[in-house]
């Protein structure tokens, strides 16, 4: 079965048991700084794509609720943009709260939904301006807006005092109910993925809980890529400052440190299982199966990949392993390694590699030969080896690996002796695959590789 993106699960009895990232002292401190708000006030956990913002605010959510005693809420905003009005998804979230955990209080709850037609009422929202404008143009918009004032202002005055009394009365009804649950505490409500919805629901969001949920001891917490949630402003608003935008409703802002590659790819294989099905399928593993692992890890480091990037490559690996025969050398699974994270980095390279051009040899062999670290040599080696061995027949191939077998020294760290160890298990396999073999073992492997890696360009990962 393919491993999709699960959550962690969180114990109760030890929260951060499954905790990867060592997010705990982090999670710690936040609680400290939310448990003692009482003013309204809106947080935001901003980190890129894959950081594991989901699992970092679900973390905090339990511990807030363990060792604080404060209640809350979570809804990922993006599953549920398909809502007309993110105030309804949110009083909605709230309303299956109190019937899960105070149903004492759905009776007060049922007054305010009764108040929320009357704010939702007869207003034209402030974003339709921005997607006017991009279809019709300004001058246009601007005469559209004026007959509209002039048609409706009778109506707007009118209504004008209903809505500001309902309004009122929606948010002296929260603080009343939110009191009852959480006996002055304050009751946190968090957001996710608001950075991936349509970008009208996200704006209209974001005003959503600055101007209706300015509610005392109620606090918000947006967990957002905001990189992304600018690109969502822009795409209404044109080219704003989206920095000083959002900080109309943001209060304050954390930067999620994002883990390491070396952190993240260890992640990632626990995730998919990656281990587990290369040793049912290589044909002797000793240590053999876990020298993929390192390549990638040194590969997308000095490649400088992205954790999105980092995340597609071990995605195709899991689809590419599990439809991969059993039986197969080592070195099968480390030239998949290899391709997948070298066409990551560059389709256009990847092709003109295993379209025999000598440009993307070229260029391959320099972005390793740049690679100032005297501890991978060994590496480095076993990359050019692999490189090579699309072009050389096995006998050659063999002579070339073996002029490279000069073992480490006592001197050398870790790493060397690590990549000595890949690169001599790849002799041992190539060598005994000539004997089983007509076609030459290192061409068929490669083969092999370029075919199933083609096999998982059907998926979109995007």
């Amino acid at each position: 079965m393919i491993t999709t993106n699960k959550p962690i699960e969180i114990s109760e009895d030890d929260i951060f048991v499954n905790d990867c990232l060592d997010r705990k002292e982090v999670v710690e401190d936040l609680s400290c700084l939310i448990s003692s708000s009482t003013q309204p006030f809106v947080f935001s956990v901003n980190a890129d794509w894959g950081s594991g913002k989901t699992t970092f605010v679900k973390l905090w959510k339990t511990h807030l609720e363990k060792e604080h005693g404060v209640k809350s809420v979570y809804f990922s905003a993006w599953e549920d943009d398909f809502t007309s009005d993110p105030l309804i998804a949110i009083l909605g979230e709230l309303d299956a709260y109190i019937k899960k955990n105070n149903g004492d209080l759905e009776g007060e709850l049922k007054n305010v939904k009764k108040t929320v037609g009357k704010i939702l009422g007869n207003t034209m929202p402030a974003i339709f301006k921005g997607v006017a404008k991009k279809v019709i143009g300004n001058d246009a918009v601007d005469q559209i807006v004026t007959d509209f004032i002039e048609s409706s202002a009778t109506v707007l005055i009118d209504n004008y005092q209903t809505e500001k009394t309902a309004l009122e009365e929606f948010k002296r009804s929260i603080t009343e109910i939110l009191q009852k649950i959480n006996k002055g505490s304050p009751f946190v409500i968090f957001i996710d993925e608001l950075d991936r919805c349509r970008p009208l629901y996200a704006i209209e969001c974001l005003e959503r809980i600055k101007h209706i949920f300015g509610i005392k001891h109620l606090v918000f917490v947006l967990s957002i890529d905001k990189k992304n949630l600018a690109e969502s402003i822009k795409s209404q608003y044109g080219n704003i400052d989206t920095d000083n935008y959002l900080r109309r409703f943001i209060d304050l802002e954390f930067d999620l440190k994002n883990p390491s590659v070396d952190e993240f790819c260890d992640v990632l294989e626990r995730k998919f299982q990656l281990n587990n099905i290369i040793e049912e399928k290589i044909s002797n593993t000793g240590g053999a199966k876990y020298y993929y692992l390192p390549t990638i890890k040194t590969l997308v480091i000095e490649l400088n990949l992205s954790l999105r990037q980092v995340e597609q490559i071990f995605t195709k690996l899991q689809i590419v392993f599990k439809t991969t025969k059993y039986g197969v050398p080592y070195g099968h699974f480390l030239v998949l390694a290899l391709f997948e994270t070298f066409k990551t980095y560059d389709n256009d390279l990847y092709f003109g590699l295993i379209n025999g051009k000598e440009e993307a040899e070229n260029k391959i062999k320099e972005l390793i030969e740049a690679i100032n670290n005297d501890d991978l040599k060994y590496f480095k080696i076993l990359i050019i080896i692999i490189i090579g061995s699309m072009k050389l027949d096995d006998t050659s191939l063999y002579k070339f690996i073996k002029t490279q077998l000069e073992p480490p020294s006592i001197e050398d760290n870790y790493n060397s002796i690590f990549f000595y160890g890949a690169l001599e298990e790849l002799f041992i396999n190539i060598y005994s695959m000539s004997k089983r073999f007509r076609n030459p073992a290192s061409n068929q492997i490669i083969k092999t590789a370029i075919k199933q890696i083609a096999f998982t360009d059907k998926f979109n990962l995007d």
